[in-house]
């Protein structure tokens, strides 16, 4: 595919968004060197936007991957090149929350690594504490999974996950705080019952 280490100095200025309607038609009519230069224009506005969002680089390099990949493959099916940006932005909008539904979906389905026993002692009590740990995440809310997912898993900063959010930092604090909370005295009961 294409370079963004090629992209002229000229495309990360304003004049260059959104990109030029004459080489929006030319690309909606399958010509390639267009479509590198609509490829080239939306990569600063995609990356700003995403890094804006909080998300990591590796992150931000699978969406906008993501996000050029269907713009390149779909651009021919525009009906209306003046409607570029909002269709641009719509597809933009769309891989994010699909990515994010994905996360909060695998966040869910939480499963621990298993036990490395050294004794049959060891395994059943640690089988035992793994089971009582996910039946306690089973009674969180949506929420406090993927927050506990997010802080805890992928070890985001607090203000990497205001970002992502959309929430102050100081709420993501408390937020995580009562999240782990809630989920000790969830661990708690789950022991009590088994006991």
């Amino acid at each position: 595919m294409f370079e963004t280490a090629d992209a002229p100095e000229s495309w990360l200025t304003s004049e260059s968004w959104p990109p030029p309607l004459a080489e929006v038609e030319r690309a909606c009519l399958g010509n390639p060197e267009a479509a590198e230069s609509i490829y080239l224009a939306i990569q600063p506005r995609l990356q700003a936007f995403l890094r804006y969002q909080g998300f990591s680089e590796s992150t931000r390099q699978d969406i906008a991957a993501e996000v050029s990949e269907l713009v390149l493959t779909k651009i021919e099916t525009l009906r209306k090149p003046v409607t570029f940006e909002a269709w641009f932005w719509t597809i933009t909008r769309n891989r994010v929350h699909a990515w994010l539904r994905r996360k909060q979906r695998d966040s869910r389905n939480l499963e621990l690594p298993p036990p490395d026993p050294t004794t049959p002692d060891e395994v059943y009590v640690t089988a035992e504490e793994h089971a009582a740990i996910r039946s306690a995440l089973a009674r969180l809310s949506d929420s406090d999974r993927h927050l506990l997912w997010l802080r805890e898993v992928e070890g985001l900063s607090y203000r990497d996950i205001s970002g992502r959010l959309n929430i102050a930092a100081g709420a993501v604090r408390v937020r995580s705080h009562r999240a782990r909370q809630r989920l000790e005295a969830a661990f708690e009961k789950v022991a009590e019952h088994n006991n």
